[in-house]
C-alpha cells in the first residue's frame, strides 16, 4: 500500500468518525418534529431549501454560540402568516437548534408551552407584540444541553 493510499485510508476512517459523532447525538431527519418544513438533524442546504417561508425573505449567515448559523428575516412581501425571524443553528454541519419568531396567525404558534420527545425539546413563549418565539433543541446535543436542562426545569433563563 502507497503513502497516497494510505493517507486517503486514514482520511475516510477520520470522516466516518466525525459522521458517526454527529449521528449519534443528531435526531434523525425524517420523523421528528417539523416546523415550516424543517427538522433538526437536517444541513444547511436542507434548512435553506426546505424551509417553507424561504423565498418571502432573506438568509444571512449570524454567529453562533456553538457553531455556524444562518438567520432568515421577513421580507416585505411576505404573507401574514410567514415567521417574522428565524435563526437556524449547526453543530458539525447538522441543525441542534431553530428559534423561530412567528405571528400569531401562524399554526405554530398555538400548542402547549412545553413539548418534549427522545428527540427534542420545544418551547413556546408569547411576547408583549402578539408574536411568540419558538425554540426547538435536539435533545443530544452538547452545545445545547444547558438549555435543554432550564427549559425543562422550567427556568425563564434562556440563551
Amino acid at each position: 500500500m502507497g503513502g497516497g493510499s494510505l493517507g486517503a485510508a486514514f482520511i475516510a476512517v477520520a470522516l466516518g468518525i466525525v459522521t458517526l459523532t454527529a449521528l449519534s447525538f443528531a435526531p434523525p431527519a425524517t420523523g421528528a418534529f417539523a416546523m415550516h418544513g424543517i427538522e433538526l438533524g437536517m444541513t444547511a442546504s436542507e434548512v435553506v431549501r426546505r424551509f417553507d417561508a424561504g423565498p418571502a425573505g432573506r438568509w444571512s449567515e449570524a454567529p453562533g454560540c456553538a457553531g455556524p448559523s444562518i438567520e432568515w428575516s421577513r421580507g416585505e412581501a411576505a404573507p401574514a402568516t410567514a415567521p417574522v425571524s428565524a435563526r437556524f443553528e449547526f453543530h458539525q454541519g447538522l441543525l441542534m437548534a431553530a428559534r423561530v419568531r412567528v405571528t400569531p396567525e401562524d399554526p405554530s404558534a398555538r400548542g402547549a408551552r412545553l413539548e418534549t420527545s427522545a428527540q427534542f425539546v420545544l418551547a413556546r413563549e408569547a411576547r408583549d407584540d402578539g408574536s411568540s418565539t419558538i425554540v426547538l433543541l435536539a435533545r443530544g446535543c452538547p452545545e445545547h444541553e444547558a438549555e435543554v436542562e432550564q427549559l425543562l426545569s422550567g427556568s425563564s433563563a434562556r440563551r
